[in-house]
């Protein structure tokens, strides 16, 4: 069964066993042994999906195909599309999962092929600039046969959805192989001397100190995710405070600005020569210098925290 038949988990754990046997060798050269016969090294590299290793593989096997049909002047419109839905399949996984603090490969790894192959593929939509696996040569050809798309994405930001359902859908098995991890550890017979008593803590009075429960991963993706909030409350609340900081000081400068365009009228207060005149014009003079170095300072710490930023 090729990964793009799956369709449960039950096929997701008999994937290893449809698997060649390669010996002494790596992976990659298991599969580069195949390099001068292209649908051979192709259909080799598509039992080792969803690797990265499948996938980089299947497509040099695929552009070596297509390559020697356009020397030979036939029709290739086919592997190039098998290139691309490739190239799509592989930018469902991203680099990280966030939510869970985890290698996103661990996830996809865990989806049944079937489910990411039924997505649909379009091109107007998905486009080639974000697809890694589509090289400049890969992109001129598919413009020329398609034309440019209306947009470029990865098959992960129009199917969102389907991504983080297959993250929930990861941590729920976690927990629950948690407690059954559990009790195979608690059904297993511990030694009443050795090394089990040796290790044991004592305090003052010679009482056992029991030992603290290392958290389980369940407990470490749930406090992942909280973190992940909290630092996200810290990077709104930075904002907001920063926010503040520039619309006092536009409100500063604004003040300055208002000021200024009243020199006209301080200076004909000045000329009048009136002992009133001369009064308000000095309180003018000295608002206009208390809003001008404020408006200095918070030039200066704005500029100050854009550097540290």
């Amino acid at each position: 069964m090729q990964w793009q038949q799956e369709k449960n988990l039950q096929d997701v754990e008999l994937r290893d066993q449809n698997r060649p046997d390669t010996g002494f060798l790596s992976w990659s050269n298991y599969i580069k042994k195949h390099r001068e016969d292209p649908s051979q090294r192709y259909q080799v590299a598509q039992k080792f999906l969803p690797w990265p290793l499948g996938f980089k593989e299947s497509v040099l096997a695929l552009r070596a195909i297509i390559r020697d049909k356009k020397k030979a002047d036939v029709d290739y419109e086919s592997d190039l599309l098998s290139l691309y839905h490739l190239a799509a399949w592989e930018s469902f996984c991203p680099k990280q999962c966030e939510s869970i603090d985890e290698p996103a490969f661990k996830v996809f790894d865990q989806i049944p092929g079937g489910v990411v192959a039924d997505l649909e593929v379009d091109y107007q939509q998905l486009g080639y600039k974000q697809l890694k696996l589509v090289t400049k040569t890969d992109a001129k050809m598919l413009v020329s046969l398609y034309g440019e798309p209306k947009q470029h994405s990865t098959l992960n930001q129009l199917y969102a959805e389907v991504w983080q359902q297959a993250e929930q859908d990861y941590l729920n098995r976690l927990q629950t192989s948690e407690p059954a991890e559990q009790l195979e550890e608690a059904s297993e017979p511990k030694l009443k001397y050795g090394l089990s008593t040796a290790s044991r803590k004592y305090d003052a009075n010679g009482q056992v100190i029991a030992s603290q429960k290392s958290p389980s991963q369940a407990e470490k993706h749930i406090k992942a995710r909280i973190r992940s909030s909290q630092k996200a409350a810290q990077e709104t609340e930075k904002e907001d405070r920063y926010s503040a900081m520039v619309a006092r000081g536009k409100q500063l400068s604004g003040l300055v600005v208002q000021a200024l365009r009243e020199r006209r009228l301080i200076k004909e207060r000045v000329l009048n020569g009136s002992f009133k005149n001369i009064k308000q014009t000095l309180a003018n003079k000295k608002m206009v210098t208390v809003l001008g170095a404020s408006c200095l300072v918070m030039t200066r710490k704005l500029r100050s925290h854009n550097r540290n930023k």
